[in-house]
C-alpha cells in the first residue's frame, strides 16, 4: 500500500527561515513500521525522510498542488539517497526528530542533509539530492528564484 502525504503526521516546530538553521519535524512511530527483528525497518526511514521534506517544502508552498494526473506534487524529485544507518530504533512512545538541512544549492539541484534522531542518539543519516521538476511534464527545470531563497535559508 502506497501512503500520500498530504498533511503533516506530526507538527513541525516552527525554524525562521533565512535562519540558516535545521528544520525540525516530530515523526510518531507506528506499530506498522517495525519489521520482524524488532526495529524500524530500513525503508520506512526514507519515509520519515521523505514526510519532512514535504513538511519543508509546505513551508515554502503552502499547500501541495497537483500535477496533471491529479497527484499531489511538491515539483522536485529525490535523484539521489546516500543512506548510512547508524543505530536500531525500536518502538518507542515518543516520537522521533528528522532534522532538514541544505549544503548546497545550484540553479537545478540542491543537496539535502538530515538525521533521524533522539535528543542524544542518531538512528540514521541520510544525503540526499534533489532536482527541480515542471509538475505537469516532468521534465527538469530550474528553481525558480523564491525556491533558491527559501533553500538558501536552511543553508548550513
Amino acid at each position: 500500500m502506497t501512503e500520500v502525504v498530504t498533511e503533516p503526521t506530526a507538527p513541525a516546530l516552527p525554524v525562521e527561515a533565512g535562519s540558516g538553521s535545521r528544520h525540525v519535524y516530530h515523526r510518531q512511530i507506528r506499530f506498522a513500521d517495525i519489521d520482524a527483528h524488532g526495529h524500524v525497518n530500513n525503508a520506512r526511514f526514507l519515509e520519515y525522510l521523505e514526510d519532512a521534506r514535504i513538511d519543508l517544502y509546505l513551508g515554502f508552498a503552502g499547500a501541495l498542488r497537483e500535477d496533471s494526473d491529479g497527484l499531489p506534487s511538491v515539483g522536485f524529485v529525490i535523484v539521489r539517497h546516500e543512506v548510512a544507518y547508524r543505530k536500531p530504533l525500536k518502538f518507542r512512545d515518543r516520537a522521533v526528530r528528522i532534522e532538514s538541512w541544505v549544503t548546497k544549492v545550484s540553479w537545478a539541484s540542491c543537496e539535502l542533509a538530515g538525521e533521524v534522531r533522539s535528543a542524544d542518539e542518531v538512528f540514521l543519516e541520510a544525503r540526499s539530492t534533489a532536482a527541480p521538476v515542471d509538475p505537469d511534464t516532468g521534465k527538469p527545470r530550474r528553481f525558480t528564484v523564491p525556491e533558491r531563497a527559501f533553500l538558501e535559508g536552511y543553508l548550513i
